[in-house]
């Protein structure tokens, strides 16, 4: 499936979400007493204090967490901006704390397919940790999300000590790794309803919610086939019961029956996360 051109507006990044509050804070902190660099030493300090959504961040002893604090920024990042073109020099690293972000493989004439989806469960661009200052992945935000930037010196010096954050992440790297070869198991071996299931399942997984938004020509994207095929099988879907489909969105009605029509790759995955990290 050819790929449109999303290169996403990197100005959106830091820009807070609509209804969050955010614009409201500053001037209230200020009225009393507060500057607003003051506020915002004290908002970072909240920081250090809390645990992360992020679960790999959330597995770390609290007092590793608060060291690495300072290291981290709070961002926001849009539905299909381009975290990273393929072979492009690798300046952040991202710990989602919800939403999804997609790692895609782009062929020379520009058709694409999903390599890895990354969640709340693990780290976009895990081999900047590891010293890989390149990677021939495309990362993508399938689903908006908020997420934890570390810049990819910062991590690269962490991952290098005898610490907690190395051991999480070296377990991280086999369960992504065991993604992505299961992925390339399924994308050449299984249907293309089947990989579907797998795909919403996967997606659902990560954003916690029973409705999914996205439209059939990105999840064609996703699956590396032409949308006519993602119509005909989101229709079989729902005629079996198991979704139902509206404008921009799939409401998932029945998840233990996607289970069933999906192959053993979304469980094995699954299966191998769990062991690792217990």
């Amino acid at each position: 499936m050819r790929r449109p051109k999303h290169e996403g507006d990197p100005t959106l990044v830091n820009r807070p979400r609509r209804g969050d509050g955010a614009s409201n804070r500053i001037p209230e902190a200020v009225a009393r007493g507060f500057t607003p660099a003051v506020y915002r030493r004290s908002a970072q300090a909240r920081l250090a204090m809390r645990p992360s959504k992020n679960q790999l961040l959330a597995r770390l002893p609290l007092s590793e967490y608060q060291r690495l604090s300072p290291e981290l920024k709070a961002v926001h990042l849009p539905v299909k901006q381009i975290l990273y073109q393929p072979y492009a020099r690798i300046d952040y690293a991202y710990f989602p704390t919800d939403g999804v972000v997609s790692a895609m493989t782009i062929m020379d004439d520009g058709s694409a397919i999903k390599a890895a989806t990354i969640g709340n469960e693990g780290l976009a661009r895990l081999s900047a940790s590891f010293g890989g200052e390149t990677s021939p992945h495309e990362i993508m935000v399938q689903v908006e999300c908020d997420a934890m930037r570390i810049s990819a010196d910062a991590l690269k010096k962490e991952a290098a000590k005898d610490s907690p954050l190395q051991k999480i992440l070296r377990l991280y790297n086999v369960a992504l790794r065991t993604q992505i070869g299961y992925s390339a198991a399924c994308n050449g071996l299984h249907t293309i309803e089947k990989r579907c299931c797998r795909w919403l399942l996967m997606t659902q997984d990560r954003i916690e919610s029973n409705v999914l938004r996205f439209t059939h020509e990105f999840l064609s994207i996703m699956l590396g086939v032409r949308r006519s095929s993602v119509t005909e099988v989101l229709h079989s879907l729902q005629e079996q019961g198991l979704i139902q489909t509206g404008r921009g969105k799939v409401r998932v009605v029945n998840r233990k029956g996607l289970g069933a029509v999906s192959c053993e790759c979304y469980r094995r995955t699954k299966e191998e996360f769990a062991r690792l990290f217990g």
